[in-house]
């Protein structure tokens, strides 16, 4: 067969192009990763989701607060914003936080509460399959076990999740007087 056209040469390049070819690739189903901040508070590993924390800073001035509970470090003034600082150290374990240089305050805003919690140290963002997630709690957590939602092992530690929601709705924390 011989070609006399251009239209003829693009329609015969066409058709070996088409029969050549293989298929579109099929779709697959996209799995989020669960994505998180990882920090400690009183030497244990800790995850709050990605969601939960608007901010992380080092810990800033504060004013003290009379009358208020012994975990309540102060009201700070956060990019324009009056907040108090609360010293989770303090809160779970009655021992207050050691200033160091890798101690860093984590911003949330959950449920219209916005919040500065002081943490140990911070070891930013952790990525894990959501089908990684250990919903077990174990049994010797302490005082920050009523704050846990599972857990999940990465190749050096065990990261329990610390769920800021069931922090923002535990009556002893929002007791602040």
């Amino acid at each position: 067969m011989s070609i006399t056209s251009p239209f003829e040469l693009l329609s015969s390049l066409d058709q070996r192009c088409r029969t050549n070819s293989s298929g579109l690739p099929v779709a697959r189903a996209v799995v989020n990763d669960w994505v998180g901040i990882g920090f400690t508070i009183n030497n244990i590993p800790l995850l709050a989701k990605m969601d939960d924390i608007s901010e992380i800073l080092p810990p800033p001035e504060t004013i003290r607060i009379p009358g208020v509970m012994h975990w309540v470090t102060g009201l700070a003034n956060i990019r324009g914003q009056l907040m108090p600082v609360l010293d989770m150290n303090a809160f779970l374990y009655g021992k207050a936080t050691e200033i160091r240089k890798e101690s860093r305050i984590l911003i949330i805003n959950k449920m219209g509460l916005i919040a500065a919690l002081l943490v140990d140290e911070v070891y930013g963002l952790r990525r894990f399959k959501p089908d990684e997630h250990q919903r077990v709690v174990k049994p010797d957590a302490g005082s920050i076990g009523e704050y846990l939602a599972g857990n999940f092992v990465d190749q050096v530690r065990r990261w329990d999740v610390f769920s800021v929601e069931k922090l923002v709705k535990a009556e002893k924390f929002l007791r602040v007087a």
